[in-house]
C-alpha cells in the first residue's frame, strides 16, 4: 500500500517514481535516507492534485469515480482491476488516473488497448474530457507502436504479426486494457500478448470479470498481479468447491481481491438511472414497397448462391431496401456501373426503376407523425433520428425542411470542428438531429430524451450504442425510444423475434456482451447469423422457423448470462469496496 516503505541502504534521496514514491539508487548517506523515508511515510503525497483541473470542465466527477482513481494509484501501487458494473464510468476513472500522472509530469509511454470498435471513442473521451491527446491506430498519423508515446489501439492490431514485435520490444510505463474479460482464456494470442508485455503500471477494465467460471478471474488477475493467487491448481483447490457451483474460503478470496480489484455497484451509488420507454411501430409497406423488397431479396439470395464473396454488398442491399429507395438506388447504380457486362443487369435495372416508382416511403410518412407527437411534449422539441445510410438521411432531411422543421445533420463526412458545432447548435436551439451511426460513439447527448431508430442495425450492440448517447449518467428524464419497421421484412424478424427475446431495449451493454459473446460465428457474428438465415431459407415458413430457432438460442444464452451474473454476485457478495 502507498506509504508503506521498505527501507534499503541504496535508496537515493529525492529520486521518486511517477507517483511520488522513492526509488532505489546508488549508495549515499544511509542515516539521511532513513530520515527522509520516514518523513515521506508519515506525510505521503497521495492527494489527487489534478482534480481542480478537471472539475468544472466537460465532465462531472462522481464520488465513486474519484475514490476508484485514488485507490488504484495510491493503495494498489498503480496496478488495479477496475470492475465497476456497466454504466458507472470506468473510462472516466482511467481518465482521472492518466490525468493525475500527467499532472505529476510523467512523460513516459502509455498504451491503451481496446476492442476495435471502441478505440476512437476512447480517443474522443480522453481528448474532450481530460485534454489528453493520444494517437489512434486508425489515424492517418499513426506510424507504428514505436513512433508515439501515447497510443490507443485495438488489441487485435497490437497482437498482429505486423506489430507484435514492436509492442513487446518497448517497456511501457502504463498499460490500460479495456474489456479485460476478452483475455480470460490463457490459450489465446491476446492472453499471450499481455503476458509477454513489459509495463510498469497497469489498469484493466471489465464489468464482467467472471463470465463462465471463477478461473476467468484468476487468469485476468494473474496477468495484472502475477503470483497473487498462487498457481492455477492451488487457486482451484482453495476457492472453488468440488462441484464448481459455489465458493470456498470467501473471506480469504475477498481479502486478496481487495488488494487489486475495485468494484462499485449501481445500488451502492447515488446515481438514479431513468427509465426507458420503448414504442415499436411496425407498418404495412405499400404494394410497391413490398414488390421492391421481394425483388431485392430474390436477387440477393440468387447472387449469394453463385458467389459468396459478394456477401458484404449483398448484405448492404438487404438492409437498404428497408431503409429507403434512395439508399438502395445509389448502391444498385454503382453496382451497374462497376459491372457493365453483368448477367444480372436487367434485374438490377428493374430494381432501380422500382425505386423511382416509390414517391414517399411509408416509414418517412410515419416518422413525421412521431416527430410532431414528440415535439409537442418535450423540452425544445429535441429528437434524434438514427439511420445507417447517408442517402436515407438526405431524404429525411429534405422532407423535414419542407415541413418547416428545424433540422441538424450529423454524419462521418463532417470534420471534428463541424461535429462539435452541429451538436452545440442542436443542444442550444433544439429541433431534429438526423444522424448516421457516426454519432453512435463518443457523444453524450443527455439534453435529448427522444430517439428514433428509423432503420435497425442487425447487431444489437450498435442499437445499444445509439441509445447510450442519451440514456447515460447525467440523463434526468425518462428516455423514449421509437423503433420503425416494415411488416413482413427482415426488420420485423430481427425486431420481434430476436430483439424481443433478449429484451434488447432494457439490456445494458454488459448484458448484451455476455449474451452475444456466446453467439459469435466468425468476424460478422450476429449480423452473419441473420444474413445466412435470410438467404438460405427456401420458403417464408422456413425463414420463420429459422429465426425462431435463433431466438431460442438467444434465450438459452441469456439464461446462461443470468446464471453467470448470479455467480458473479456470489463471488463479490460482501466484497469490501473500500468506500
Amino acid at each position: 500500500m502507498y506509504g508503506e516503505v521498505d527501507i534499503e541502504i541504496d535508496v537515493e534521496f529525492g529520486d521518486t517514481d511517477a507517483l511520488g514514491r522513492l526509488q532505489v539508487g546508488p549508495p549515499a548517506d544511509h542515516l539521511c535516507h532513513i530520515q527522509a523515508l520516514r518523513m515521506r511515510a508519515s506525510t505521503p503525497d497521495d492527494t489527487l492534485g489534478s482534480l481542480e483541473t478537471i472539475e468544472g470542465g466537460s465532465v462531472k466527477l462522481l464520488e465513486h469515480q474519484v475514490d476508484a482513481a485514488h485507490r488504484a494509484l495510491f493503495e494498489m501501487d498503480g496496478r488495479a482491476l477496475l470492475a465497476d458494473e456497466v454504466g458507472l464510468g470506468k473510462t472516466i476513472e482511467v481518465g482521472m488516473i492518466l490525468k493525475e500522472m500527467h499532472y505529476r509530469d510523467v512523460q513516459g509511454s502509455v498504451l491503451i488497448l481496446t476492442p476495435a470498435q471502441l478505440a476512437k471513442q476512447w480517443q474522443t473521451e480522453l481528448r474532450t474530457k481530460f485534454k489528453l491527446s493520444f494517437v489512434c491506430n486508425y489515424d492517418d498519423a499513426f506510424e507504428g507502436f514505436g513512433a508515439h508515446d501515447r497510443i490507443i489501439a485495438s488489441i487485435d492490431t497490437a497482437k498482429s504479426e505486423r506489430h507484435r514485435a514492436m509492442v513487446l520490444r518497448r517497456a511501457w510505463d502504463v498499460l490500460v486494457l479495456d474489456e479485460a474479460h476478452y483475455i480470460k482464456n490463457e490459450a489465446t494470442d491476446r492472453f499471450d500478448l499481455i503476458e509477454e508485455m513489459d509495463y510498469r503500471y497497469g489498469f484493466f477494465l471489465t464489468a464482467t470479470p467472471i463470465q463462465n467460471e471463477l478461473t476467468d478471474l484468476y487468469n485476468i488477475i494473474s496477468l495484472l498481479r502475477p503470483g497473487l493467487f498462487g498457481t492455477r491448481e492451488s487457486f482451484q483447490r482453495r476457492y472453488v468447491d468440488s462441484e464448481q457451483q459455489g465458493l470456498a474460503n470467501e473471506p480469504d478470496l475477498h481479502r486478496l481481491l481487495d488488494r487489486v480489484m475495485i468494484r462499485n455497484r449501481r445500488v451502492d451509488t447515488d446515481i438514479d438511472f431513468t427509465d426507458r420507454i420503448v414504442d415499436t411501430r411496425t407498418f404495412a409497406p405499400s404494394a410497391r414497397e413490398m414488390q421492391l423488397y421481394e425483388a431485392v431479396s430474390e436477387y440477393v439470395s440468387a447472387s449469394y448462391e453463385r458467389d459468396r464473396g459478394q456477401k458484404l454488398v449483398l448484405m448492404m442491399l438487404q438492409k437498404e431496401v428497408v431503409s429507403s429507395p434512395a439508399a438502395l438506388r445509389q448502391t444498385v447504380s454503382k453496382r451497374l456501373a462497376d459491372n457493365p457486362g453483368s448477367a444480372s443487369r436487367s434485374q438490377l435495372t428493374r430494381i432501380m426503376q422500382m425505386c423511382d416508382e416509390i414517391e414517399q416511403p411509408t416509414k418517412q410518412r410515419r416518422l413525421l407523425e412521431i416527430i410532431d407527437e414528440a415535439q409537442a411534449s418535450v423540452a425544445k422539441g429535441r429528437v434524434i433520428v438514427f439511420t445507417q445510410f447517408r442517402p436515407t438521411q438526405a431524404q429525411i432531411v429534405d422532407r423535414l425542411v419542407t415541413g418547416d422543421h428545424l433540422v441538424h445533420t450529423f454524419h462521418g463526412g463532417h470534420t471534428s470542428a463541424e461535429k462539435e458545432e452541429i451538436v452545440g447548435r442542436f443542444e442550444s436551439t433544439g429541433g431534429v438531429l438526423v444522424a448516421t451511426d457516426a454519432m453512435s460513439e463518443g457523444r453524450n447527448l443527455q439534453s435529448c430524451n427522444v430517439l428514433v431508430n428509423y432503420d435497425l442495425p442487425w447487431n444489437p450492440m450498435r442499437v445499444e450504442q445509439r441509445i447510450g448517447r442519451v440514456h447515460r449518467i447525467g440523463q434526468d428524464r425518462d428516455v423514449y425510444i421509437f423503433n420503425l419497421a416494415l411488416r413482413g421484412t427482415v426488420e420485423e424478424y430481427v425486431l420481434e423475434r430476436l430483439y424481443d427475446k433478449i429484451d434488447l431495449f432494457q439490456q445494458t451493454v454488459g448484458g448484451l456482451s455476455e449474451i452475444l459473446s456466446r453467439l459469435q460465428s466468425g468476424d460478422g457474428g450476429f449480423e452473419d447469423a441473420v444474413f445466412e438465415r435470410l438467404v438460405n431459407a427456401d420458403t417464408a415458413i422456413d425463414l420463420q422457423n429459422d429465426f425462431e430457432a435463433m431466438a431460442i438460442d438467444l434465450e438459452e444464452h441469456q439464461e446462461l448470462a443470468e446464471r453467470v451474473g448470479a455467480f458473479n454476485s456470489e463471488v463479490f457478495a460482501d466484497f469490501d469496496l473500500g468506500v
